[in-house]
């Protein structure tokens, strides 16, 4: 334990305090102790917590069946535990609704779990600066199938997760790899991260999840060809400022495929969105880096509200029910798309208006609500608070719908455009008096020809 700031010492010693507060008395069958090299095979049976201590190292055998009697008899790992199951012969663990796990801490490297089954549990393995690798298990039914607490790059490859509340649970400063897993069915988010925590998130297939993936404040890694298929929520990004690189993905049949909300303005790059209803959602000051990607036949591709700026460069937008929506003083940045075949191509909202700006203005309302939350985020400060009065789609590609702008002129009304020309004044009940000049779209100059590399490569 030398070389360990006081603070580690004490939250260490807490959490042992706690484990041996749970334990229920010093006799052999309430409390276990591995020591020095020992190996479980065919059935054993658990009363009381096993504590597999420092320096120890303990093998599970492969088709070896673990019966923890009760929820509390856990397994606790400061030395190293290799559970060596096989495809044929996994290692099942058959506890009581709600066990809580097995548990490692601050144990050294070396620790494996290979075709572990475990279901039901509370938090089936938990892990406090801590990195065993998990590969080929299933965690099924549990509130949390792994929980990285604190300083944990446990790599998790090949896993089956289903039906739990949360698949991974990724937090403090923990950096794990999470590579070709499956999480089909999760309650609540298959992968969570919050408290500045990394680690790539790299072809995994996401179906059927409430959430699939969500990110809280920096996630400075990459969310990489996976597949995101029919979730309620895909990738949802919160205050993740220009973090993560999101690139090479598969979008489908999602309800909302990206969210990026409150500060979140990742690179989204070469991506496919396609059937979802919403593919890409920014939403208060959510201004992402959108280049390169497919969006086909979505509800909405491009969806914009509460001062979201985008920049939406060289992308591809086909066969979707609307584009581009606008609202409430966001202004993106559309340059070199190409725009084929879609029902509506850019429409704005009833706060979409610079005059409201002017006359009104957001701002104060922000930072008013902010205070009256109690928030202290300084990225408010940064709200912008000159507006122009209309959304610049120049210098793109229109397809067919082409013909429309060259027979409307500069500055006509055309039918795949919904803007002042359409509603000239709208009026805001509570946020101003009078009516107020909605913006308009601005597409002149418009591209002649298609450009030539849009779209993922």
């Amino acid at each position: 334990m030398c070389n360990r700031s006081p603070r580690r010492l004490a939250f260490v010693t807490l959490v042992l305090l706690a484990l041996a507060a749970s334990w229920s008395g010093p006799s052999a069958a309430a409390e276990q102790r591995v020591e020095g090299t020992a190996r479980w095979s065919g059935e054993v049976r658990l009363k009381g917590t096993v504590l597999v201590a420092p320096g120890a190292v303990l093998t599970v055998a492969p088709g070896t069946v673990i019966r923890p009697a009760t929820p509390a008899d856990r397994i606790v790992v400061q030395g190293v535990l290799k559970v060596e199951g096989t495809a044929q012969a996994p290692v099942r663990f058959v506890a009581p609704k709600g066990w809580q796990g097995i548990e490692f801490v601050e144990s050294p490297d070396g620790s494996v779990l290979r075709h572990a089954e475990f279901q039901g549990a509370q938090a089936a393995v938990s892990c406090l600066a801590s990195s065993p690798a998990i590969l080929f298990c299933s965690f099924r039914d549990c509130e949390a199938g792994v929980k990285l607490l604190r300083e944990s790059g446990s790599r998790i490859e090949d896993c089956l997760f289903s039906g739990n509340q949360i698949g991974i649970d990724n937090e403090m400063k923990s950096f794990p790899v999470i590579r070709r897993n499956r999480f089909l069915g999760q309650g609540k988010s298959g992968i969570v991260a919050s408290n500045n925590s990394r680690g790539a998130i790299e072809e995994n297939l996401f179906e059927k999840n409430k959430q699939a993936v969500g990110l809280h404040t920096k996630y400075p890694d990459r969310v990489a060809k996976n597949r995101f298929i029919d979730n309620e929520t895909a990738l949802f990004c919160y205050q993740s400022q220009n973090t993560p690189l999101v690139t090479g993905n598969l979008f489908e049949k999602n309800q909302a495929a990206l969210v990026n909300f409150s500060f979140a303005y990742p690179a989204v790059e070469e991506n496919r969105f396609i059937g979802n209803q919403t593919a890409v959602r920014n939403d208060q000051f959510g201004s992402a880096r959108i280049v390169r990607n497919l969006f086909r036949e979505n509800g909405t591709a491009l969806f914009n509200n509460r001062k979201s700026n985008p920049q939406v460069e060289k992308n591809l937008f086909e066969k979707n029910g609307l584009a581009l929506f606008v609202d409430y003083s966001s202004y993106p940045k559309v340059r070199d798309n190409n725009f084929i075949g879609n029902k509506k191509g850019v429409e704005l909202g009833i706060y979409q208006s610079a005059d409201w700006e002017k006359r009104s203005g957001s701002r104060r309302l922000v930072q008013e609500e902010a205070q009256a939350r109690g928030s202290r985020n300084p990225l408010i400060a940064q709200a912008p608070n000159a507006f122009e009065d209309f959304v610049d789609v120049r210098q793109n590609w229109w397809g067919e719908d082409t013909r429309l702008l060259a027979a409307a002129g500069p500055e006509g009304n055309v039918a795949i455009f919904f803007d002042r020309r359409d509603k000239p004044k709208v009026t805001y009940e509570g946020y101003g008096q009078g009516s107020f000049v909605l913006d308009w779209v601005r597409f002149h100059p418009w591209l002649e020809a298609p450009v030539a590399d849009v779209g993922p490569k």
